[in-house]
């Protein structure tokens, strides 16, 4: 349940919300309108237990405790995993005036201690970014959570790439991100055999959709396909 003045929003399951000052889901900073919230401030999405807080903006952003302390400060570019229950996001404008989104979680999956908050800054290859766009372009085609993934095979046609290259780039994005706490994306870390997915790119893909690594915009990207013609 995402709370911002006044109003009330259910992220759910494979939902992700825009928030900022303008053209977003949840208006932040934008009554009376603050320029120094970015219009695009940040995105929200849950994703193994936790809420996935993607940074758009130009400025950080604030992570606060239900006490009002800060637990964490989101940079611009980076994304963070934050499996607290409740907890709020805060931008400070003008004069000093601070604009804040509640979000009470009422969690799925348990979340660990250790996990609980995690900040991740993901810098991605051009090569990288297209095949992750490719993996993703079923759901960013249609819109639709429960699309499937492209496999390997899939990807490697669309980017004119040999399967074996696909697996190689994309198993070293998985380890990149895995190194960062991510879970779900090595064979051998520790944790419940039931979050390890056989098809790594299906937790690979819902991990970067959630966070906003790869959006529709990036289509783009991808060459028209001939199939789709």
């Amino acid at each position: 349940m995402i709370v911002a003045g006044g109003r009330r929003w259910d992220l759910g399951a494979g939902r992700r919300l825009t928030f900022g000052r303008a053209g977003c889901d949840i208006p932040f900073g934008a009554d009376p309108q603050d320029l120094l919230v970015s219009r695009r401030a940040g995105t929200l999405a849950e994703s193994e237990g936790a809420i996935v807080i993607s940074n758009t903006g130009r400025h950080p952003l604030l992570l606060l405790t239900v006490g009002g302390d800060t637990h964490h400060i989101v940079s611009p570019g980076t994304a963070l995993s934050a499996g607290l229950a409740e907890f709020h996001i805060v931008a400070v404008g003008t004069d000093g005036e601070r604009h804040q989104i509640g979000v009470v979680h009422h969690r799925r999956l348990q979340v660990h201690r250790e996990q609980d908050t995690m900040q991740i800054s993901v810098r991605l290859t051009q090569t990288e970014r297209l095949l992750l766009v490719a993996l993703c372009e079923p759901r960013l085609r249609t819109g639709d959570n429960h699309a499937p993934f492209a496999t390997y095979r899939e990807i490697a046609r669309r980017v004119n790439r040999d399967d074996n290259y696909v697996r190689s780039r994309l198993a070293t994005v998985r380890s990149n991100l895995a190194g960062q706490g991510i879970p779900g994306l090595l064979r051998d870390e520790p944790g419940p055999a039931s979050r390890r997915l056989p098809d790594y790119i299906v937790r690979l893909g819902e991990w970067v959709i959630a966070a906003g690594l790869v959006t529709a915009d990036d289509l783009e990207l991808l060459t028209p396909d001939p199939g789709q013609v």
